[in-house]
């Protein structure tokens, strides 16, 4: 083990992990001792490489967890590697366990379609239990449970229920899902729901503070394409009033992906027909509702807003994500007229933007503002751009060049940034500030939840665009 090696052994083992103990284990590995998790951190010279393995295991099955192998080449990013199973520990420690109550008129049918669901919950690494009990313990056992499922056959006791059960979802289970003892369905339409009741609990952390149709219903959808869980979040603004929110992760955005979201809406009792307007926000270049892609080196183009128009009949809008971002930020202030937004995900250079200029959207030539993917690799940084969106030091340069050449094309009064690895905005600033005049720094303000920007951004393009067809 040489001497970088070892800075990085004796690092790992100074370090605090709540409730783990670590200590040294054979050779000079270092094991992690939890009473519901277990890790390893092996050091291997191979082919005169220095490779460490980090490792983890759930105590209650021995299911691995966690894996990961690297080449020791840089210290600051193997601490970031084993930050993140650190993070990892402290995930599956900290879990809040979802217990779900299932009900028929004995108790019989469901208590089976119950092993199944924990079966299905437990191979997914879903932090859901199922129970089962007769209907007629429902409403005294429910108000134990995060929410209440009724089989077919004691559907129409649902209103009854729900009545002694306030605040608890109670879902009436299809006869198509319940009869074919479809798990994933189920499971899938539970998980969606209690999303989607959790997040309307919670006041939404952005608010409309510009004017805006109060008499309307609409839908926003946002999106956002990231490697550990692409999701597509939801907000339903009802007359003023944000009544539902929530999200569904997915592998991948398709039809059917979006139709799942219309059978879950209607579940909790809305129909995509009966909104004024539905907004949909993706990543990608939009043009008037029409995606347009890169394909073997051709580009072609689908109109993703008539396709939706005529699966859920009302009026659909389609937007880039970074865009409706930009808009969410102007309408949650009153303070500036000329924001910007900049997106920058872990381990990708491309950057992404939105601009509102004096109050108005600015899409540019074909919808393609804001897409800056082209600029990255003419930067000349202290490291290869893509080296560099993985440590915080490159990342904080390459964010500061992207800026640099917004405050000089642009010049928006405030910018609005989301990067994990750069929550420290005054850092970003002297950043700017080497190239900059400090007069010509825009205001910066750090963004952590990026759907929420997107969410109330979309809800604001969709009542523009209704008052402006009338």
């Amino acid at each position: 083990m040489n001497d970088a090696v070892r800075e990085y052994h004796d690092w790992i083992l100074a370090q605090e992990i709540d409730g783990c103990t670590l200590t040294e284990g054979e050779g000079d590995g270092i094991q992690i001792e939890h009473e519901l998790v277990k890790g390893w951190v092996n050091f291997y010279e191979i082919d005169g490489m220095d490779i460490v393995e980090l490792r983890l295991e759930r105590v209650l099955d021995g299911e691995p967890a966690f894996f990961l192998h690297f080449e020791f080449e840089d210290l600051d990013r193997a601490k970031e590697l084993f930050n993140e199973m650190a993070t990892a520990i402290y995930e599956m420690t900290h879990r809040e366990i979802r217990h779900v109550l299932l009900c028929c008129t004995v108790g019989m049918t469901t208590t089976f379609f119950s092993m199944k669901l924990n079966e299905l919950a437990q191979t997914m690494g879903l932090d859901y239990d199922f129970s089962a009990v007769p209907i007629a313990e429902a409403k005294k056992e429910g108000k134990n449970y995060a929410a209440v499922l009724l089989a077919p056959q004691v559907g129409h006791m649902r209103k009854e229920v729900a009545e002694a059960l306030p605040g608890t979802p109670v879902i009436e289970l299809p006869g198509s899902i319940f009869g074919a003892y479809n798990a994933p369905a189920a499971l899938t339409l539970v998980v969606d729901t209690l999303s989607g009741a959790r997040a309307s609990s919670e006041e939404s952390q952005m608010q409309f503070k510009r004017d805006y149709d109060k008499t309307k219903t609409v839908l926003a959808l946002s999106y956002i394409h990231r490697e550990d869980e692409p999701t597509l979040s939801y907000r339903v603004l009802d007359k003023g009033e944000v009544v539902l929110s929530g999200m569904l992760i997915r592998r991948s955005m398709d039809i059917r992906t979006l139709n799942d979201l219309a059978a879950t809406l209607l579940v909790q009792g809305w129909k995509t027909s009966t909104f004024d307007a539905i907004g949909l926000a993706v990543p990608g270049v939009v043009d008037n509702g029409v995606l347009v892609e890169q394909r073997g080196g051709e580009e072609v183009q689908y109109d993703l807003a008539s396709k939706l128009e005529e699966l859920w009949g009302t009026k659909v809008f389609v937007d880039y994500n970074a865009m409706a971002a930009a808009v969410g930020c102007y309408v949650s202030q009153d303070k500036y007229e000329n924001v910007a937004f900049h997106a920058q995900a872990v381990g990708v250079p491309d950057g992404e933007e939105g601009y509102v200029v004096n109050g108005q959207p600015l899409y540019g030539h074909n919808g393609r503002s804001g897409h800056l993917g082209p600029l990255a690799a003419g930067f000349a940084l202290e490291m290869d751009v893509v080296d560099a969106a993985w440590r915080v030091g490159g990342m904080r340069e390459l964010v500061g060049r992207y800026l640099a050449s917004l405050a000089c094309t642009v010049a928006p009064e405030a910018v609005y940034v989301w990067c994990d690895l750069l929550p420290d905005m005054s850092e970003l600033r002297e950043e700017l500030e080497k190239s900059l005049p400090a007069s010509a720094v825009p205001e910066l303000f750090d963004v952590a939840d990026y759907d929420s920007c997107v969410l109330v951004g979309e809800l604001a393009l969709c009542l523009r665009r209704i008052a402006n067809e009338k």
